[in-house]
């Protein structure tokens, strides 16, 4: 989990605006989240630091009321959402629900949907390789695609 430490730290520092507030608070998201791993398992660490540290922030600016306002040059400077830390965790968990999901999928099911998602052959040369027709590919796929999208939910 350590290795999460100036990742937690830059972003309550982004948060806050504040070096010396986020270096406390990131102090405190740590003793947090030890103190509750001592009790529960926490599957995913990193995602659990980024929502203990966002709770610590809020809670400081109801506490406060205020918090020092640091002006950023944001437009010229931030980075793209798809490479922000709250977006790369919620991206890892969305692959990881993937992966589960297609665990559960029929053999043949999967193997359709992998092959035409995955290794990108067409609905033809998937007929060939599973030897039924590109109708029942296409079915298959559809099934999977159904299944996938009912375990994922409308979380993702």
């Amino acid at each position: 989990m350590i290795e999460h430490y100036d990742e937690i730290f830059y972003y309550i520092q982004r948060l806050t605006g504040d070096k010396i507030l986020a270096k406390d608070l990131t102090q405190e998201t740590y003793t947090k989240v030890l103190e509750i791993s001592k009790k529960e398992d926490i599957t995913i660490k990193k995602a659990y630091l980024y929502k203990v540290a966002q709770n610590l922030v809020i809670d400081k600016v109801r506490k406060d009321k205020t918090l020092p306002q640091t002006s950023y040059e944001e437009d010229q400077h931030s980075i793209p959402d798809k490479e922000k830390p709250e977006e790369i965790v919620s991206d890892e968990l969305r692959q990881k629900k993937l992966k589960e999901c297609i665990k559960k999928l029929s053999t043949k099911n999967k193997k359709a949907f992998m092959l035409y998602y995955y290794k990108n052959y067409t609905r033809k040369d998937i007929a060939k390789i599973m030897g039924i027709s590109t109708n029942a590919v296409e079915k298959n796929i559809s099934r999977a695609i159904l299944k996938i999208k009912e375990q994922m939910g409308n979380d993702y």
